[in-house]
């Protein structure tokens, strides 16, 4: 893994941000960024980008890496795959998917998931979220999509972290909309998803850290909404695990 790194205050006297790159120096160069206080705490990593077609998982990660937090550190990769990002596309180079290239008990399938599944090794971190969103609703009687949904690991901390979040989300957020707009959680040994080569099964399964992979409905739901419900979700998250968000851009 080709990597680049800065430091920089940001004029933040109590945080350190600290960027780095993902296949430096290739069409697939993305970037990391690690926004570090000084105050000791857990280690939160937040993914947007996987596919390029679900905007507002990477808008929401554009805007969470501006954060300010009170402790610990908050990892985030805006555009993990920023080929896809810029073409629009959910498969980018075509045919590649990048969240099916993290098969369980085995190294990543390319380069640019080996060099994702390196950063998260160095970083450790105590919960991974990954930012997604989807054409429709998981609850929706024969419906194709998985939106209104937060898949999971069985951890107990994130089962309690999850469940605080989407009543937040259905209580403040979803409001004037269908009943079937609530946000659910569902732990996804439980799914058609279990051993799928995604990311979250990896950190959960080869890692054992807690895990998530947020999807929210693009089904009547304008991008700026689905990147805010996101934000909010994220920042509960965070709340839960002990880190702040301070100065957050809503």
């Amino acid at each position: 893994m080709r990597t680049k790194t800065t430091v920089r205050s940001d004029g933040k006297p109590n945080l350190i941000v600290t960027t780095s790159a993902i296949r430096a120096g290739t069409e697939q160069e993305t970037t990391v960024y690690e926004i570090q206080s000084k105050q000791s705490g857990p280690t939160a990593f937040v993914i947007g980008g996987m596919h390029g077609n679900e905007e507002s998982g990477y808008w929401a990660a554009r805007d969470i890496r501006e954060w300010e937090i009170d402790a610990g550190t908050l990892v985030v990769l805006p555009e993990a795959n920023a080929q896809a990002v810029e073409q629009e596309r959910r498969k980018w180079p075509k045919g590649m998917d990048l969240n099916r290239q993290f098969p369980i008990g085995k190294p990543p399938k390319n380069a640019l998931a080996q060099g994702i599944w390196d950063v998260i090794g160095q970083h450790n971190p105590d919960v991974v979220m990954d930012l997604h969103s989807s054409k429709g609703i998981l609850e929706r009687e024969n419906d194709e999509g998985v939106g209104q949904n937060v898949f999971r690991s069985s951890h107990e901390k994130i089962i309690r972290s999850n469940q605080t979040a989407i009543e937040l989300l259905n209580d403040e957020y979803v409001t004037g909309y269908d009943p079937i707009y609530d946000f659910v959680h569902t732990f996804a040994d439980e799914t058609e998803y279990a051993t799928a080569p995604m990311l979250m099964n990896k950190t959960r399964l080869d890692r054992n850290i807690p895990s998530c992979l947020f999807e929210v409905t693009q089904d009547g739901v304008e991008s700026e909404k689905r990147a805010r419900w996101t934000k909010a979700f994220v920042s509960s998250m965070l709340d839960t695990w002990g880190i702040r968000a301070l100065r957050m851009n809503e």
